[in-house]
C-alpha cells in the first residue's frame, strides 16, 4: 500500500516536535487509550481502568503485548514514556495533553496509577496522544520501536518510510502486509501518481483535482466530516495587529461563504469559531460574521491606516485558490497581503498572518484552548502551539477552571464562554471547515476518520474492477 502525504520530512520521535506526523506514528506505536472511528474512547494498552477518587486513576495494562524488538510491555515502559514526554513538553505539542498530570506510579508490573493536579474528566481522551516507547529509549528516537501493528523497515527522510506488518501485534496481524508513506508536498505530483496507478492513497488532493479524480477510471474520492477548522492567526503582540480595530477589520473584510464557493468549489462550511459542531464545547450561538468591507475600511482608518495596510501572509505551497480568494477579499477592504509560502513544518513566528488548520483530535475544545489559546507556559505545557504569543490571563483562568469541572453540562457552558472570549479578541479568525478528502484507487476499501488518522490496519484491498 503506497500512501502519499502532503508534508515534507517529519520526525519519528513520538514525543518531539509537532503532532503533524501523529497519523503515521500511530501505525508504529500505541497509547493507553485510543479513539474508535466514532471518536469514542476505547481501551488500547490499558485494557481497563477505574477512577476511585477525583484525582486518582488506576490503569490495568494489557498482558502479552510485545514491542517490535521482542521486549514485553510493562508498567515500566509507561512510566518511562510519560517522564520522557513531560521532559520534551516545553518544546513539543505533546505537552498540552499532559497539563493536568501530577504523578505516574507503577503499582505492579501491569498496573499504573495516574494522579492529576485537579479533577480532570477528560484524562482518558488526552492519554490517547501519549504514545508508549520502550524503557531506556534514546533521547532522540530515529528508529522507532513500538507495540503498534506495523514495524519500521527503512526510512529515507523526506522521501520514503517503509513499514511491514508486525506479526505479534496484540490486536492481530493486519491484512495489508507492507506500506510505504511518501511525503509529497506537491499536490499535482500526488494526484498524478494516483491517476497513473503508482499510488494507492493520496492525502489532500487539491480542490481543483477532486472532480478530476472522481471522473478518472479506477479512482475515487473518500470523504469524511472533519474535526478541523481553517483559520488565520494574527500576531497581536505587535503593531499593526496589536490594535483590536485592525484585527476586527480583517475579520469583517472576509466573506467566508464566498471563500468556500470560490476557493473550495463548495467543499466546505463557513465557520465563526475555532471548533466544529461535532466537538464538545462548540458554541451554537457564535455564527460566521457577515462580510462588511465598508466597515472594515472605516476601522482601518480609525486605527491610522486610511491609505490601507500591507501585511505578510504565511501559507503552505499548493494553496493558490485559497490564497487568491483571501487576497482579493482583503484587498477590497484596503488590506494588501504578500504571500510567504512555506511548508507547515517550517512556519515561523515572525509573520503578521498565518493561514493554518487545527484539529481537535480528542473531540474536545480543550485541545484548542490548551495548545493555541492559553498563554505559553514552560512549567506546565500550556500554549505549546501558541506561536502568535497570544496572552489573556482571564481566559487562562477560564480554561483551567473548565478542566477541573466534573459536571459536563457546567463544563460545556464554561467552554462556550471561553470561546466567546477568544472570538472577541480576534487573534484567531476562523474561516471554514472542510471535509477530509483522500484520493484512492478503486480497490482500496477504506473510510477516512474525522480525526484524519491513517490507520493502515483498517485499510483493505479488494479485487480491482474489470
Amino acid at each position: 500500500m503506497r500512501i502519499a502525504l502532503d508534508s515534507g520530512p517529519f520526525a519519528l520521535d513520538p514525543h518531539a516536535g509537532e503532532l503533524l506526523p501523529f497519523s503515521v506514528l500511530r501505525n508504529l506505536y500505541d497509547a493507553l487509550t485510543a479513539f474508535d472511528a466514532g471518536n469514542r474512547v476505547r481501551p488500547a494498552l490499558a485494557e481497563s481502568w477505574e477512577n476511585p477518587d477525583e484525582l486518582t486513576w488506576i490503569f490495568h495494562l494489557r498482558r502479552g503485548v510485545f514491542f517490535h524488538d521482542g521486549r514485553e510491555f510493562t508498567a515500566r515502559d509507561v512510566l518511562f514514556s510519560f517522564d520522557r514526554a513531560r521532559r520534551a513538553a516545553p518544546a513539543s505539542e505533546i505537552g498540552t495533553y499532559l497539563v493536568a498530570i501530577d504523578k505516574v506510579l507503577a503499582l505492579d508490573a501491569h498496573t499504573v496509577e495516574i494522579t492529576t493536579r485537579r479533577p480532570y474528566s477528560i484524562l482518558l481522551n488526552k492519554l490517547a496522544f501519549v504514545l508508549i516507547v520502550p524503557a531506556g529509549s534514546p533521547p532522540v528516537i530515529s528508529r522507532p520501536v513500538g507495540t503498534g501493528p506495523y514495524r519500521l523497515v527503512s526510512d529515507q527522510p523526506g522521501k520514503r518510510l517503509a513499514l511491514r506488518v508486525f506479526e505479534r501485534y496484540w490486536g492481530g496481524a493486519a491484512g495489508v502486509r507492507r506500506v510505504e508513506f511518501l511525503p509529497l508536498p506537491d499536490p499535482e505530483a500526488r494526484v498524478r501518481g494516483l491517476l497513473d496507478g503508482d499510488l494507492d492513497v493520496v492525502a489532500e488532493p487539491g480542490i481543483a483535482d477532486v472532480e478530476r479524480i472522481r471522473a478518472a477510471r479506477g479512482c475515487r474520492i473518500a470523504e469524511q466530516t472533519s474535526l478541523g477548522v481553517t483559520y488565520l492567526v494574527l500576531r497581536s503582540d505587535r503593531q499593526p495587529l496589536a490594535d483590536p480595530r485592525t484585527r476586527r477589520a480583517i475579520s469583517l473584510a472576509l466573506d467566508r461563504g464566498a471563500l468556500v464557493r470560490q476557493a473550495l468549489r463548495g467543499e466546505g462550511e463557513p465557520i465563526g469559531q475555532m471548533v466544529t459542531r461535532n466537538v464538545f464545547g462548540f458554541a451554537p450561538d457564535i455564527l460566521p460574521p457577515a462580510a462588511a468591507p465598508a466597515a472594515a475600511r472605516a476601522l482601518l482608518a480609525a486605527a491610522g491606516h486610511a491609505g490601507g495596510l500591507d501585511l505578510a501572509l504565511q501559507i503552505r505551497p499548493g494553496l493558490r485558490p485559497e490564497l487568491d480568494a483571501l487576497a482579493g477579499q482583503l484587498r477590497g477592504a484596503g488590506i494588501r497581503v504578500h504571500a510567504v509560502e512555506r511548508p507547515l513544518e517550517s512556519f515561523a513566528a515572525d509573520v503578521d498572518l498565518s493561514f493554518a488548520s487545527w484539529f481537535c483530535l480528542s473531540g474536545d475544545a480543550s485541545d484548542f484552548f490548551d495548545a493555541l489559546a492559553h498563554s505559553p507556559s514552560r512549567r506546565n505545557g500550556y500554549g505549546s502551539g501558541n506561536f502568535a504569543r497570544y496572552r489573556n490571563p482571564a481566559l487562562d483562568a477560564l480554561i483551567e477552571d473548565s478542566e477541573a469541572t466534573l459536571n459536563m453540562l457546567t463544563r460545556r457552558v464554561q467552554l462556550e464562554h471561553s470561546m466567546h472570549v477568544v472570538m472577541d479578541d480576534l487573534v484567531f479568525v476562523p474561516l471554514y471547515s472542510t471535509p477530509i478528502l483522500y484520493g484512492t484507487r478503486d480497490e482500496v476499501d477504506w473510510q477516512p476518520r474525522s480525526d484524519d488518522l491513517i490507520l493502515v490496519n483498517t485499510i483493505h484491498r479488494r479485487a480491482a474492477h474489470g
